[in-house]
């Protein structure tokens, strides 16, 4: 059984109240008597080690220590056995009192004779409690730098930074795992100019600092590599308004994740009206983007763009975008428009009309102190006669009265 099924069924004997006879079941017994009992019997029982865990991490003191003391002679007797048990007891540290024995094992695993059976373990947790005791030497952690666990590459990372061995700066350099690659340019002007356009974003941040402890600006590197995409990221985190004749040609790149990062660019530079064509653009990460991007200020899009972006006719990605302008601009018209959708046969909208109409009513209908204009009032009348059986008749009322 795996370490999460152990629990369950300790959880599952223990909620159900089986009384089936048998030193397994009694183990997990709601009765605390048959739990010490059973710790007793089990001794050296390898199959039932796992029991013995999770009783030393037991809320009854007089079980729990029983448990920990077998659990000290199991452990003397067989020191391998740590390497079995660690999965679990990394698990029972959640308990209140669960965390003695992954104390305890974690000791044991971090001994040399232990340790080399630890760090080549097939279990990920095993591992990585092996190299976080600091005893890996400088072999098995360039090693470690291409292991299948995230935790653990970055373990072993952190433990070579500063290293001067080749191999182990062109690891890091070159690694897949974004958060390597920037432990890799640390203190290195030269890697940090190469690395500046990076596609992640936490090794453009640290190839910008150090350049700037260098005394460099990274924008002019960025303008110079204008339209590379990791360019046109870096250039909107580190260039200044100035820059906005140099990004907006970038819009129209054939590349959708580009033309995405460039509205991403500009929004952080402060232009957000040459955003508003992109709207229309086919490709749905550039809408989401610039949707994210005009939501704070909506009112850069005229209402009747909206509207007929908002059409059938149109790809579910635009219709989103304005959905949620629309909503965005003011309360009547965040009304207006949901209930539309609400009300129209087989609108593909209507569970998000329904969701950002509950949310409105739960999180924002109290700052409601403006009236509508005159039209808007017209035809929310005529909305809520439709939408009644729908939105509930309280709710109804309450538009009415507000109206």
């Amino acid at each position: 059984m795996t370490p999460e099924e152990w629990l369950a069924f300790d959880e599952s004997v223990r909620r159900k109240g089986l009384q089936d006879r048998g030193l397994l079941f009694d183990a997990c017994s709601p009765n605390g008597y048959r739990r010490e009992a059973a710790v007793a019997r089990i001794g050296g029982d390898r199959s039932l080690l796992p029991l013995l865990a999770v009783r030393a991490a037991g809320w009854v003191p007089q079980v729990r220590e029983r448990s920990r003391r077998e659990c000290l002679k199991v452990l003397f007797q067989d020191p391998m056995v740590a390497l079995d048990l660690f999965p679990l007891a990394a698990l029972l540290r959640r308990r209140l009192d669960g965390g003695w024995l992954a104390a305890q094992l974690e000791a044991r695993i971090a001994a040399p004779e232990l340790l080399p059976l630890a760090l080549a373990s097939e279990d990920r947790v095993v591992r990585r409690a092996a190299y976080a005791s600091g005893r890996a030497s400088h072999e098995q952690l360039k090693k470690a730098l291409r292991d299948p666990d995230l935790g653990i590459r970055l373990l072993a990372a952190n433990a070579l930074v500063g290293s001067t061995d080749p191999e182990v700066r062109d690891l890091l350099r070159t690694s897949g795992t974004g958060a390597l690659r920037a432990l890799g340019i640390q203190g290195d002007r030269d890697a940090a100019v190469a690395a500046l356009a990076d596609p992640s974003s936490i090794v453009r941040a640290n190839a910008q600092w150090v350049l700037r402890r260098n005394g460099e600006d990274a924008a002019p590197h960025y303008r110079k590599r204008l339209p590379e995409l990791g360019a046109v990221a870096g250039l909107g985190e580190t260039g200044t308004a100035s820059d906005v004749p140099l990004l907006l040609p970038v819009l129209a790149d054939e590349r959708p994740k580009v033309r995405a990062e460039a509205a991403r660019a500009l929004a952080r530079l402060g232009e957000l009206r040459a955003l508003v064509p992109l709207l229309e653009d086919p490709a749905p990460r550039v809408v989401r983007r610039v949707r994210r991007a005009l939501r704070t200020d909506p009112y850069l899009v005229d209402e009747g763009t909206l509207l007929r972006l908002l059409e059938r006719d149109r790809s579910p990605v635009q219709r989103g975008a304005a959905h949620a302008l629309l909503c965005a601009r003011n309360d009547w018209t965040r009304l207006v428009v949901d209930l539309r959708l609400l009300t129209a046969p087989d609108e593909p909208l209507a569970d998000d009309a329904r969701e950002d109409l509950d949310n409105w009513f739960r999180h924002e209908s109290a700052r409601l102190y403006r009236g509508p204009r005159e039209d808007q009032a017209r035809e929310l009348r005529q909305l809520l006669t439709r939408a009644e059986s729908r939105i509930g008749p309280h709710r109804a009322r309450e538009l009415r009265a507000r109206l």
